[in-house]
């Protein structure tokens, strides 16, 4: 069960989380489209961290009200 809560939280996150929201601290070096594949991928790193944060916290929530 904790698993499944986990998995739900973290890709719900990674779609709901604007890029815009975490794009203002990321900046793109290089030129073209190596510098758009870099930069997307810090963003998907960048979600994915927040995005288990937030699972990581509501399954110790969880924990603690059983």
């Amino acid at each position: 069960m904790k698993i499944v809560i986990f998995l739900t939280m973290l890709i719900a996150g990674l779609l709901l989380i604007p890029d815009s929201l975490v794009g203002q601290s990321v900046s793109a070096h290089g030129d073209g489209e190596a510098a758009m594949d870099q930069y997307d991928f810090t963003l998907l790193l960048i979600k994915a961290a927040i995005s288990a944060l937030i699972a990581l916290a509501v399954l110790q929530i969880v924990r603690r009200v059983r």
